[in-house]
């Protein structure tokens, strides 16, 4: 009986379906009346006549919404999908506005060694101002190229029990403009010159004496050669800075740092990559080198992870901010969020 009674519901609404859609079908009434259903909409009732809603609406079956597309970091070594490219937030939480100013700026990763400081992690990601679809930056494009950017670089040192936790940490926030393509220079496709101009600061956050503080002014050029056959680029970074202010903390500063720090970037986007920072003290007898070998793991992990596998070695002064008048040679690896 159950089975039934299952069977005639079904057949009630079968024909009820096919009857409604008979009725949607209807033209123009030949007394001059307006039709029972104006078409799909399911609002078309509100101005159908009240002796003409006898007949139910027909309703537009219900979609999912398509996914919204890749939001892309704007970088110029990030050019691909693999290059740095945050994912599609779905609309059901609203945050498509929010995360589509984002990107990464400095490299991030998480390594360790077996050298005191061990553990090594840097956090970095810059904030476009202005939406560059807005009626701002619409009317005025120069404004979409006012950024925020944000650095953190931490050590933890596990094997001293007399530095518990964080054995240093560096505060990094800038504000910058970014030409990502710098106006009226004319150059090859495989070339693409970007320019970013603006303040910065960096301290540590410790009391006295372990307190150490920079404000600085700085032009970064980013030059960035590409074959598009091969995959293969090279990305130049000269960051030019000088000091603002007085060094009280550390006076001797630019004596292990210098005034220019160079990122050389050579490999595959989605391949195997080397990095290299360079400084030069003012004296010219000291300075610090870090290399960066990484390698994708998309491809071993059959798609699974955007990570990349990061062997990062260090010699010179200045590992830590709070040691930067000290030599130090360390090598730690681990894993790589943006290359």
């Amino acid at each position: 009986m159950k089975l039934s009674g299952y069977v005639l519901v079904f057949s009630a609404v079968l024909v009820l379906a096919c009857a409604t859609g008979a009725i949607a079908d209807v033209e123009d009434d030949p007394q001059g009346g307006r039709t029972a259903i104006a078409g799909p909409s399911e609002f078309a009732f509100l101005d159908t006549p009240a002796t003409q809603l006898e007949a139910p609406p027909t309703t537009t079956p219900a979609t999912a919404p398509a996914p919204p597309p890749a939001i892309a970091a704007t970088q110029p070594e990030a050019a691909s999908a693999k290059g740095g490219h945050f994912p599609g937030i779905t609309t059901t939480y609203g945050l498509d506005e929010f995360f589509e100013h984002f990107a990464p700026y400095e490299p991030m990763y998480f390594v360790g060694g077996t050298r005191s400081p061990n553990i090594k992690f840097q956090f970095s990601l810059r904030y476009r101002l202005f939406t560059p679809t807005g009626p701002l930056g619409t009317e005025y494009p120069w404004v979409r190229g006012i950024n925020f950017a944000y650095t953190q670089t931490s050590f933890w040192d596990v094997s001293d029990t007399s530095h518990p936790f964080f054995y240093d940490t560096s505060y990094m926030p800038q504000f910058f403009y970014y030409f990502e393509s710098i106006p009226y220079v004319h150059l090859p496709e495989a070339c693409q010159a970007g320019l970013q101009i603006g303040i910065g600061h960096e301290s540590n956050g410790q009391r006295d004496p372990n307190h150490r503080s920079e404000n600085n002014a700085f032009i970064r050029p980013i030059i960035t050669f590409s074959d598009a056959k091969t995959g293969l680029f090279l990305t130049l970074e000269p960051k030019f800075l000088v000091y603002l202010g007085e060094l009280d903390l550390n006076p001797d500063l630019p004596k292990y740092r210098g005034y220019c720090d160079f990122r050389i970037v050579l490999g595959q986007r989605d391949g195997l990559q080397l990095a290299t920072i360079g400084r030069l003290g003012s004296d010219y007898n000291r300075g610090s080198a870090q290399f960066d070998l990484t390698y994708p793991l998309t491809k071993l992990s059959h798609g699974n992870t955007d990570l990349s596998l990061d062997a990062q070695y260090f010699y010179g002064y200045g590992d830590t901010f709070l040691t930067y008048n000290q030599r130090n040679s360390i090598f730690r690896i681990g894993l790589a969020l943006a290359r």
